[in-house]
């Protein structure tokens, strides 16, 4: 009887698991907000930049009013994209972990240069690099990095070149700035296009519509109201 009676609750036991992650995986979460002119929004998403790959989760908005909802999302971190015909509006994650300081200290011009400088030296492919930014404390920081290839390469065509978006992460445990290990890049955008395609290109990154956490917790996010992107040409940070 004893021995019925332990495997009767092995088996509740067995059985209640899997509903209980079946439950966690299909945990779901939402992001809103409101766009100032929608006018000219077609099309709006949620990135979740976590994957080898970027994947992406369309939304709906009210032509009328602006609003937009992006539902049904797993639980986890996200950048907004919204986009205005052939212009961009994409959000970039610029936060860092806080330093050890017992006050926080802002980066320095010395750490920019320090940073600025390793990020040319690593750089082996492109050869035109601009920094968006530099953004973080003392002890961690993060760039963004405009990359582009515009000299001729393997199997390159008359007037193509390749495009490059990406962030770096640094970290600076002793005395010196290196580049973080753990998260070697997240890429953006990884293009070969003709350079008149890419001088065409209208693309705004607004680090408030990065790196939106959706939790257990707190499932529901509001970006708030977002004006469009003045949808001239570039590659910018607002």
């Amino acid at each position: 009887m004893r021995h019925t009676i332990g495997l009767l609750l092995v088996l509740a036991v067995s059985a209640g698991a899997p509903a209980q992650e079946k439950g966690k995986d299909e945990a779901k979460g939402a992001i809103t907000g409101t766009v100032n002119d929608p006018k000219g929004v077609t099309a709006v998403g949620a990135l979740d930049r976590s994957g080898d790959a970027p994947k992406r989760f369309e939304g709906k908005v009210d032509a009328k009013t602006g609003k937009f909802v992006i539902e049904k999302l797993p639980l986890g971190e996200y950048d907004l994209v919204l986009d205005f015909g052939k212009a961009r509006l994409e959000g970039v994650n610029l936060r860092v972990p806080p330093s050890d300081s017992e006050q926080e200290m802002p980066l320095s011009k010395e750490d920019k240069a320090t940073i600025e400088k390793i990020c040319r030296q690593l750089n082996k492919f492109e050869n035109e690099i601009d920094l968006l930014t530099i953004a973080g404390n003392c002890q961690h920081a993060v760039v963004i990095l405009n990359k582009r290839r515009t000299t001729p390469f393997y199997e390159s065509k008359p007037g193509e070149m390749i495009f490059r978006l990406e962030t770096w992460k640094f970290e600076k445990p002793e005395e010196i700035w290196i580049k973080s290990q753990e998260e070697l890049a997240t890429v953006f955008y990884r293009e070969r296009l003709q350079k008149a395609d890419y001088d065409k290109k209208s693309l705004t990154l607004d680090a408030k519509l990065g790196g939106i956490k959706l939790t257990k917790e707190e499932p529901r996010a509001d970006a708030g109201k977002l004006a469009p992107p003045d949808g001239k040409a570039g590659v910018r940070l607002r």
